[in-house]
């Protein structure tokens, strides 16, 4: 293990103060801890944007719209799936993430508020990520962003749900992506199983102890959100299963040394390579789970961020 010395004395700081597991909290109690670590750590400035907030009608999901503040014409746009287990997460846990990728891009951040486990369970979320992407693909024009220069960004379990997005634009021809960027994706649930068969990924078994991802801590995720046992297999949750993964736009997977997700986030590349797709991963030593929200308390974390900024500048054509 060689954590990054800025993330081993964050380690360090939350073991010493003790308290609950996010997983032995209750529900509100787990959202408010993540969305204070999150901001706390986080990106450390607070752009300017315009920010809107949507609810579509005739669906279950929001959106917030992040624009540049003085942007004018038809904007390139990312939607954006944040992470959290399927079950934490929401706009103000990563408002300044947002902007700052509004800002930085001079681009829409559409993040898409799709429903959380465990009171919408698994397909909930996922049937949100499609339905954001045939609602983003006939409301683009109208909110001046331009349809042919899109794509979509996920992490972690917004990284699932990136793809299943990107599938069903491919399928349904509702958008033509430029790209897909996942940031440590959790492209298998089956490690974190009720009762796992034998073990997929070294990872899993090197860092699902004593790291800011606990092996626990996904299985209370997946526990949550897939709640009938058979789901486990489903393709949606097991993304190597997709019987048309050759419809999926050019791929970047970014995964973490120090990671428990890294393993199965870089064999997903090599499925996806197999499969046909223009893809890359590149794995990111010394860094953590969520490194994206760590640029608070890392210079190297938050250069990877204005890195991955860069790639999806190109994917936009900026």
């Amino acid at each position: 293990m060689t954590i990054h010395p800025d993330l081993q004395r964050l380690l360090e700081r939350n073991r010493a103060a003790g308290g609950p597991a996010l997983q032995d909290m209750t529900l509100p109690d787990a959202r408010d801890a993540m969305r204070a670590m999150f901001v706390g750590n986080g990106y450390p400035v607070v752009h300017p944007a315009r920010v809107e907030t949507l609810s579509p009608t005739g669906v279950h999901f929001t959106v917030t719209i992040y624009r540049p503040e003085h942007s004018e014409g038809p904007l390139p746009a990312i939607m954006y799936f944040h992470g959290g287990g399927y079950v934490l997460g929401d706009a103000e846990t990563y408002d300044n993430h947002s902007r700052a990728l509004a800002h930085l891009l001079e681009a829409a951040v559409v993040f898409v508020g799709y429903r959380l486990a465990p009171e919408h369970p698994f397909p909930a979320a996922v049937e949100d990520a499609q339905d954001a992407i045939e609602w983003l693909g006939s409301a683009a024009k109208d909110l001046a962003i331009d349809p042919a220069r899109m794509a979509v960004m996920g992490e972690s379990a917004g990284g699932n749900l990136a793809v299943n997005a990107a599938l069903h634009a491919g399928r349904t021809g509702a958008l033509e992506l430029r790209g897909a960027t996942l940031i440590y994706p959790v492209t298998d649930a089956r490690p974190f199983a009720a009762e796992p068969g034998p073990e997929i990924y070294r990872s899993v078994e090197q860092y699902g102890k004593g790291t800011n991802l606990e092996h626990d801590e996904m299985q209370w995720f997946v526990a949550n959100y897939l709640q009938e046992a058979a789901d486990i297999d489903r393709p949606e949750n097991v993304l190597e299963h997709q019987p048309d993964l050759h419809l999926m736009p050019p791929t970047r997977i970014i995964t973490a040394e120090c990671d428990p997700l890294r393993d199965m986030g870089m064999r997903f590349a090599m499925t996806l390579t197999e499969a046909g797709v223009e893809s890359q991963a590149e794995c990111l030593p010394g860094m953590l789970h969520s490194f994206m929200c760590h640029g608070g308390i890392s210079g190297r974390a938050l250069r990877h961020f204005f890195r991955i900024v860069e790639m999806l500048a190109g994917d936009l054509g900026k």
